[in-house]
């Protein structure tokens, strides 16, 4: 008994040490005490409490790159960090520059700074960029925190080859761990399990938690609807603009011109452009009989000994990698290996009510600065063919929507209630931008956000559509929170918006438009989607074969499909 009165005393002695008392804070500080060690918060000036790059695992790096994520261990010094953690590593714009550091694996909270005694819902947002970029500290959740009453969390994952490697020498489950080369997806379960243990400390009701994300966010949001590891972390999700661009092992593993065939950037090929990069050997060729004489272990000990920047150097090399790059993928360990349709079919899955949406003009994101497309002249542009232009987006958007949306809402079972995003009120001077970008892919994340003061479209957002958009913004933010708290957007926190229905009740979605809020029928089947591609002559073959391709390459390509419709000559 005396043993157990000293040891409680020496941790009660041991916190007031490390710990500052409550008094010794400045105004408008908040401290709360994690498994990672003691956070303090700073009141921001709209009234959100934040607390910045708090660590939710051990950083990846040195042996414990291509590992699962750590638990991360306390820290005895507080962190008080005043601006978001560091990107995870990506490619920087220049050859031989990063982004970023491995050393990223942190997330933050937002949270209202008015605070009660109930426990408010909690929406952890999952970033998009492909993947391979991107960053939590691009979104600042204060706004949707402060406005709607919820704790916000954004959180950084491992991206590129260093969150997704699918080569056997990375998916050798070292220390009895998973045996795959997702380890992005295990950094965010990390992150949700750090929430279950922590959020309770912010305010936030560990029991009520919605996971939401963005074009590959929201990819990664469907990942762990799917993903029987995550069952219990979350019990609601939203995946905007996402899409089952999900890999077969073979095709994130193989060589190009294996079979099945692997994609331009699946493992073996990047290894084989490393040892190149690395002097080691002469060509591909060369590179390929070296890397198949090694060992696993030699090959992931190799690799440890590279640089960040070596690592992302032949993902510079090679800029358009696009739907190329393998990410998540139905490897048998982390998800099952079948297509994401017979899983949902199966009931195998994490069936918690939904929000799924996407964009109006998704592809126009990427159109509107191919030179191919469109040509600049400072701020001034010219749609080469415009007609083209239009078909290109159309079929490349409606297989998106249709796949990722109106396809899936079908096959559901829980609550589901789709969207679409229309708002294109962007100025027509000295380029129009309203046709050229359109409702394009990520458009609609800063209205749920709340804030327009955002890197890359921020010329669309101007005084002019300043009221539109910001009602629009408004009615978003206040649908998403309501489906945070109870799993059903209905009319939202005030209960006056006009009701959204679920796609079991109606088969339709929302249109979020300037002046529009309605429920309008959903598209076209995913099969009557690509018939429309194949059939629409005013394009020419490359066109449709370009959008067939990858349209048909998720789990794995179609040949015998896309060979039959005379595009062999047209796979790569």
């Amino acid at each position: 008994m005396l043993k157990h009165y000293f040891l409680s005393f020496l941790l009660l002695f041991t916190v007031a040490c490390v710990y500052p008392p409550r008094d010794t804070l400045t105004q408008g500080q908040r401290w709360v005490d994690t498994t990672s060690g003691l956070v303090i918060g700073q009141r921001q000036s709209q009234g959100a409490l934040t607390w910045f790059a708090i660590p939710y695992a051990l950083p990846p790096v040195g042996e414990l790159r291509w590992r699962a994520p750590q638990p991360v261990v306390r820290s005895s010094e507080p962190f008080a960090a005043k601006e978001p953690g560091s990107s995870c590593a990506q490619p920087g714009s220049k050859a031989g520059t990063i982004l970023g550091q491995e050393d990223c694996l942190t997330l933050n909270v937002y949270a209202p700074g008015k605070t009660s005694d109930a426990l408010l819902p909690v929406m952890v947002w999952i970033h998009g960029g492909g993947n391979y970029a991107g960053t939590a500290g691009e979104y600042d959740g204060a706004t949707l925190a402060v406005r709607e009453n919820v704790v916000v969390v954004t959180i950084n994952y491992r991206l590129g080859p260093f969150g997704w490697f699918h080569h056997p020498a990375m998916r050798q489950g070292e220390g009895g761990e998973p045996a795959t080369g997702q380890f992005a997806l295990l950094d965010m379960i990390e992150a949700l399990k750090w929430v279950q243990s922590n959020i309770e400390g912010f305010h936030g009701d560990p029991t009520n938690v919605t996971i939401f994300g963005e074009s590959a966010g929201a990819q990664n949001v469907y990942a762990l609807v799917l993903a029987e590891s995550a069952n219990g972390l979350f019990q609601k999700a939203i995946a905007q603009s996402g899409g089952f661009w999900n890999m077969g092992l073979d095709q994130a593993t193989n060589y190009r011109d294996e079979m099945p065939p692997g994609t331009r950037a699946s493992a073996k090929e990047i290894v084989a452009s490393l040892l190149v990069e690395a002097g080691r050997a002469t060509d591909s060729a060369d590179a390929r009989q070296i890397a198949e004489g090694m060992s696993n272990e030699e090959t992931l000990a190799w690799m440890r000994e590279l640089t960040t920047v070596e690592i992302l150097q032949p993902y510079q090399d090679q800029p358009d990698l696009g739907y190329d790059l393998p990410s998540v993928v139905l490897d048998g360990v982390m998800l099952p290996t079948q297509d994401h349709r017979q899983q949902i079919r199966s009931g195998a899955y994490n069936n918690v009510p939904m929000i799924i949406g996407g964009n109006r003009n998704e592809q126009k994101a990427w159109q509107a600065f191919d030179p191919d497309f469109v040509q600049w002249d400072g701020d001034y542009a010219t749609v080469i063919d415009p007609d083209r232009y239009t078909a290109m987006d159309k079929h490349y958007s409606d297989w998106w929507n249709v796949d990722a949306v109106d396809d899936l809402a079908d096959r559901l079972t829980a609550p589901v209630f789709a969207y679409r995003f229309d708002w294109d009120d962007a100025p027509k001077q000295p380029a129009d931008l309203s046709f050229i970008v359109g409702a394009a892919h990520g458009l609609e994340v800063p209205f749920v956000f709340g804030t327009f003061n955002v890197t890359g479209y921020a010329e669309l957002f101007t005084q002019e559509n300043r009221l539109g958009r910001e009602v629009l913004s408004d009615a978003m933010m206040s649908y998403w929170a309501a489906f945070a708290y109870s799993g059903d957007p209905g009319r939202g926190t005030g209960d006056q918006l006009p009701e959204w229905l679920t796609w079991q009740r109606s088969h339709e979605k929302m249109i979020f438009d300037s002046g529009t809020l309605e429920m309008h029928p959903g598209l076209l089947t995913r099969s009557e989607v690509l018939e429309s591609i194949q059939a629409d002559t005013s394009l020419s073959l490359a066109d449709r074969c370009k959008v067939l391709r990858y349209s048909l390459m998720y789990p794995s390509f179609d040949l015998a499909r896309l060979r039959a419709i005379g595009c062999a000559a047209h796979l790569d």
